[in-house]
């Protein structure tokens, strides 16, 4: 049976006394009557006891005071905290309407999993920055190899205080400033791909995915690949959308397009290296 509602001695203080709404301790306490007692005016002095021998008079049958119910014991949890209804007064009235027993609610649980399920991962922006990063490799195309074999060889069979072996450093110092503004180029198109790939990251905010691969990531194309960001970009659109792998595979399939490039312009190379040298040489 549990202890009823009422004020009750507070187990964590003596002085005062807190009130228990039936179920559990509450945040409201006052004064005990011991502590108001002492605090007011002095009440006149009880009786003498009567001395040995004599006879005190006895209570009849009945007439004793019941017994106060037992103190409900302290609850090791926090006090529950009303939302709304009465509450008891500090002179130890019940409160009007009620005493609620619940506390505050909990708090809602954070929710988890897919932020934008099914949402659409392929951007313009993704693509671009593919193509951006894919680019450079064609500027190979662009270098003319042939006036640097020409340039070489004229700059060793001709004395360098001649007119033509000064026409040969000229020749040498314009073949490689060449190279360099491809290599300029390359990186305009690098960082074009970087800012493809926050347009991008903008976009698949705007889309619901609420946190995608940063794309500051992209950075590492200026001195590895824009893959880092690809990669992570995927990863993370398929625990979130549960899509996002298209833009993965165009961008392996620029890696083998780029190879293959490669392996086409080295033969192309070897080849024209090999029709101009002996030219080179007999002129």
């Amino acid at each position: 049976m549990s202890t009823p509602a009422g004020w009750y001695p507070d187990p964590a203080d003596a002085s005062r006394t807190r009130w228990w709404d039936g179920s559990r301790w509450t945040e409201h306490t006052t004064a005990s009557p011991a502590a108001a007692a002492s605090s007011a005016p002095a009440t006149p002095a009880a009786p003498e006891r009567p001395r040995f021998g004599e006879y005190a008079p006895v209570a009849e049958p009945g007439s004793a005071a019941p017994a106060a119910p037992a103190a409900p014991p302290y609850a090791a949890t926090t006090p529950a905290y009303p939302s709304s209804g009465g509450y008891p007064s500090q002179e130890g009235g019940y409160p009007q309407g009620g005493y609620p027993s619940q506390g505050y609610a909990a708090a809602p649980a954070v929710a988890t999993g897919p932020s934008a399920p099914g949402a659409n991962t392929n951007t313009l922006w993704i693509y671009l920055c593919i193509v951006a990063s894919t680019l450079p490799v064609f500027s190979l195309f662009f270098i003319d190899w042939n006036g640097y074999v020409d340039a070489l060889v004229s700059m060793e069979s001709v004395s360098p205080n001649s007119a033509a072996g000064s026409e040969a450093v000229a020749a040498m110092l314009q073949w490689t400033g060449g190279v360099l503004g491809l290599s300029l180029l390359s990186y305009v198109f690098l960082a074009a791909s970087i800012v493809f790939a926050y347009l991008d990251w903008r976009e698949l905010k705007k889309r619901g995915v609420a946190r995608p691969f940063h794309w500051a990531f992209a950075f590492i194309a200026l001195a590895l690949s824009i893959g880092v960001y690809i990669i992570g970009r995927t990863v993370v659109l398929k625990r979130e959308t549960g899509s996002g792998m298209a833009a993965l595979w165009v961008w392996i399939g620029s890696i083998v397009l780029s190879i293959l490039i490669g392996v086409f312009w080295f033969v192309w190379f070897m080849q024209q290296l090999a029709s101009s040298l002996p030219l080179s040489v007999t002129s």
